[in-house]
């Protein structure tokens, strides 16, 4: 099934450079197995794991496209400013891959 996940111009650029392999968020976005296109280039959801914040940070960042771990803890406060950064929140954890 194709869905759609909306993406901030950050994480547009880092899909053009080819670094972001995932995406984390509050709500759960389609399952295993359905598609997304972002400009041109379409994407498969892989994995959808709810995981806390945290381990994100420090496991998973590079497959967020961040170059390090803090990258991602300030792009998370960025794009939620008034709840901020609480490192203990289960966030949906989604991993793709490119299939065009």
């Amino acid at each position: 099934m194709e869905i759609e996940i909306p993406f901030n111009d950050w994480s547009k650029e880092r899909l053009n450079l080819m670094v972001k392999r995932a995406t984390s968020r509050n709500k759960k976005y389609g399952n295993v197995g359905d598609t997304f296109k972002v400009g041109d280039i379409e994407y498969q959801i892989e994995l959808i794991v709810k995981l806390p914040l945290w381990f994100i940070q420090e496991e998973l960042y590079e497959s967020e496209g961040c170059f390090h771990s803090m990258e991602f803890e300030d792009i998370w406060i960025q794009i939620h400013p008034r709840a901020g950064w609480t490192p203990n929140k289960e966030v949906w954890y989604h991993k793709f891959k490119e299939i065009n």
